[in-house]
């Protein structure tokens, strides 16, 4: 009785924050179709677009790629080779397909247009959630869980952490400045991609020891 009891504890323990981030989601999702959002989405829509010249252009698309999908298949498949212990990649790859194919379950469910305005970059499918911005935030926010996992440096950590921090933001906003993405999306895609990366990790029963 003690153990079931315990085993229920740590299963309700590990559901407290991503419960949170799925709640703040659901909300997040019903002022975005309610139109709620609308206002601050145009706002920022028209703020991004004075800031666009060739050179930025460049830049933010070359760190959109960072997070798209060929880019994010060949660190997996590089990771497969020169990581020994074939468990750990496994579990990269594993994460990858499975965000991935969440994030699309998403869009279909509802399969809200994308921006009106100039793409800057190809983009096809739905807008909401961003699936760019969760499938990008779940595989890099994973690759710096198992960096600090075997990393006894603290300070080399919050290095690694603002690193990849910083990574995710530029990417999140190099969307809305190409034009493929409201805010909204990307909110929504951060939002979705934190409760989804939390419940990986802490039920994802792979070894990740090197």
């Amino acid at each position: 009785m003690k153990h079931n009891n315990y085993n229920k504890n740590i299963f309700n323990k590990k559901l407290i924050l991503p419960s949170i981030t799925l709640c703040m989601f659901i909300i997040w999702s019903i002022l975005v179709f309610t139109r709620a959002i609308n206002p601050l989405d145009e706002l920022v829509e028209s703020f991004v677009i004075g800031l666009r010249t060739d050179n930025l252009t460049k830049i933010m698309i070359n760190i959109t790629n960072l997070g798209g999908a060929y880019s994010l298949i060949v660190i997996s498949i590089l990771l497969f080779f020169f990581i020994k212990n074939k468990k750990v990649p496994l579990s990269i790859i594993i994460n990858l397909v499975t965000v991935f194919f969440t994030s699309q379950l998403f869009k279909f469910i509802f399969r809200r247009s994308r921006p009106n305005g100039v793409f800057l970059a190809d983009a096809t499918g739905y807008s909401y959630p961003s699936g760019h911005t969760m499938v990008s935030f779940a595989f890099y926010i994973y690759l710096l869980y198992l960096l600090c996992k075997r990393i006894n440096n603290k300070l080399v950590k919050i290095l690694l952490t603002i690193f990849t921090t910083f990574l995710l933001l530029l990417i999140a906003f190099s969307r809305i400045y190409l034009g493929v993405h409201y805010l909204s999306d990307i909110i929504g895609g951060l939002l979705l991609g934190t409760t989804y990366i939390i419940l990986f990790i802490r039920f994802n029963n792979s070894e990740v020891k090197q």
